[in-house]
């Protein structure tokens, strides 16, 4: 399917595992049935599910929608890849990238900005921010963030981004010229829409309750590439969350209408609640989540809110102008998003949703079987393409997602036993351990020096990370931490100073691409288990009595899948990945990360670190 794109792709190069990966995409699409495809980095998947689906939208005059979980793999498909694929189609074809609300400027609410811009409590770095994004948002004519010149700062931005809450779509007075109705509007003649998993499941969201398409226009098929994370992220989209910060949009509100004494009796009543809320979480009562309503009395909140909403209809009702009503209409639409959110709270209605109570003292929900909206808002709807590095085991898979897709593994393209080595370094302490800390950085001590930089070290919480790091800045080596600066910046940083080290922990076990020389060592602290004081892991093992097996075992596999993947990324590359967990030989499901890890040779010395980089 593959073999014509050297004629029009300078430097394509074809792979038995991508073509074999197309094949199957065009069957999948062709006979209508799900398919879930692991594709290793080096198949290049994109190319495997791009091209077959091109041809099935034109051919079929329909849409396909490519649902990813980061923006810089967005990015890459719409700037590069189905621009080189257009030149190989014969027939011409559009593609559109339609991106979340919060990333396109909401016209309406920096008009409002530019009226309140006295009252404002802008620092003069966000002020300076503030009178660019005004100018630009004279000039842009597509209103993404994306395309400003500077990274703004949250607390500016915040302030003018579109939110779903505050939209009254066609009812706004800025509809016309509206920057996030227009990416919708370009969608229209698209036969290949690329988006993010949090708008797709919005649209789904909206579509299941208007009962028609709302967000995007009809498809016949998605694709879910990064579907590793398709199911974490529908519990997190599903889910929800309530904060002392989520009151100050209400605030504003209340003193726009002049509500002194409402705004005041809003924010008594939110410290209040959230007191009690932080003090339950630190009573003998409170372990991991929460499990009955009663923990906090929300009542004085929730008149409150109500009282407001009230005073809101009444300014409506003796309104006279469109654009007030549409203003008064947007204030009530925050205010009925935070009531109902903290009547969830309150109630905690919904037997598949853990509710728990964040460190910042801060209310949040989270899905715990996702199978069922997955499969009826999204498997019974339509034909299904899913893909990652990291699939397998395809029956974690089908139980999250309630799909029985066809399955099907590539090769990888990369010579491992060649290419990579796997130390697993004899440790005196078991992780957690008094003493096991030490350890891990006198191993780290001597990579970093024994390499001269050119090491990523991998973590399983912040805390570990932040001692590692302190304690490596004594070997003289650049350490790049996590936090200090913004992820593209460091990952840059790190890419082009290769006597540098990079510490990270979370995102970073994924989507981080570094070929070559200036990644050699991939250190990971200990096996990716979920914590055991996790909400969603303790609400899992209350109702199955297998969940480690069935839950906790795959999923830290597919973690440790996915950080040993950030070492090898060409044909050239070659390194060492490093793992101070002596569990992977000493516990018995150790064989099950062994055999899910590529075929490589495994010491238990940190020496052999030197004898293989330099050979």
């Amino acid at each position: 399917m593959l073999s014509g794109l050297a004629e029009t792709i300078p430097g394509f190069e074809e792979r038995t595992g991508q073509n074999q990966m197309a094949t199957a995409v065009e069957k999948a699409l062709r006979e209508e049935e799900h398919l879930a495809v692991e594709a290793p980095c080096g198949v290049g998947k994109t190319f495997a599910y791009l091209l077959p689906a091109i041809r099935h939208a034109i051919e079929n005059d329909t849409r396909v929608i490519v649902c990813t979980a980061n923006i810089a793999l967005q990015e890459q498909i719409i700037s590069k890849d189905l621009p080189a694929l257009a030149k190989a189609v014969q027939k011409p074809f559009r593609y559109e990238l339609i991106k979340g609300i919060g990333n396109y400027l909401c016209l309406d609410r920096a008009q409002d900005l530019r009226h309140e811009e006295g009252r404002v409590t802008f620092d003069r770095h966000e002020k300076a921010q503030w009178k660019k994004i005004s100018r630009w948002a004279e000039e842009t004519r597509s209103g993404d963030v994306s395309d400003l010149p500077f990274e703004p700062a949250q607390g500016v931005w915040g302030r003018v981004k579109g939110i779903a809450e505050f939209c009254t779509g066609i009812e706004c007075h800025h509809f016309d010229d509206c920057f996030a109705m227009e990416a919708r509007r370009r969608l229209r003649d698209a036969r290949i829409i690329v988006t993010n998993y949090h708008l797709f499941f919005a649209h789904l969201r909206l579509k299941a309750a208007a009962k028609k398409d709302v967000i995007l226009p009809s498809y016949s098929a998605v694709i879910c590439d990064e579907a590793h994370e398709l199911a974490d992220i529908t519990r997190e989209f599903f889910g929800l969350r309530l904060g002392t910060s989520s009151i100050y949009p209400l605030l504003r509100g209340a003193n726009h209408y002049q509500l002194g004494q409402l705004s005041d009796r809003l924010k008594t009543a939110s410290r209040a609640f959230f007191d009690e809320v932080d003090a339950f979480a630190r009573s003998d009562s409170y372990k991991n989540r929460l499990r009955t309503p009663g923990y906090a009395d929300g009542e004085a909140l929730a008149e409150a809110v109500s009282e407001y909403r009230g005073l809101l209809s009444n300014l409506r009702k003796g309104c006279g102008g469109d654009r007030e009503v549409d203003k008064i209409r947007k204030h009530d639409n925050v205010a009925e998003a935070y009531e109902e959110t903290l009547s969830e709270f309150l109630r905690m209605p919904d037997e598949n949703m853990v509710y728990w109570i964040q460190r910042n003292g801060g209310l949040s929900s989270r899905l715990i079987d996702p199978s069922e909206i997955l499969k009826s808002s999204l498997f019974d709807q339509c034909t299904v393409i899913m893909t990652s590095a990291t699939l397998a085991p395809f029956d974690l898979l089908q139980r999250e997602t309630g799909a029985t897709p066809v399955e099907m593994t590539t090769e990888s393209p990369f010579h491992f036993p060649e290419q990579a080595q796997l130390i697993i370094p004899h440790m005196r302490n078991r992780p957690g351990a008094p003493g096991y800390l030490e350890e891990i950085n006198e191993g780290i001590h001597y990579i970093l020096k024994s390499l001269r930089g050119r090491t990523m070290c991998l973590f399983t919480s912040y805390r570990n990370l932040d001692a590692c790091a302190q304690a490596a800045e004594s070997t003289g080596i650049r350490i790049l931490r996590q936090g200090d600066k913004p992820r593209t910046k460091l990952l840059e940083e790190f890419r082009t100073d290769p006597s540098s080290a990079l510490f990270a922990t979370a995102s970073f076990w994924q989507g981080v691409d570094i070929p070559g020389e200036a990644l050699s060592c991939l250190v990971i602290d200990k096996l990716p288990f979920l914590p055991p004081n996790d909400p969603l892991l303790d609400a899992l093992q209350e109702k199955d009595p297998r969940a480690f097996l069935n839950f906790s075992l795959p999923k830290a596999v597919l973690a440790l899948r996915q950080g040993f993947g950030r070492l090898i990324r060409s044909k050239t590359d070659r390194g060492v990945v490093v793992i101070f967990d002596h569990r992977l030989l000493s516990a018995r499901y150790g064989r099950d990360f062994l055999r899910a890890l590529p075929p490589c040779l495994v010491h238990r010395n940190l020496e052999e670190l030197e004898n293989f980089i330099s050979a």
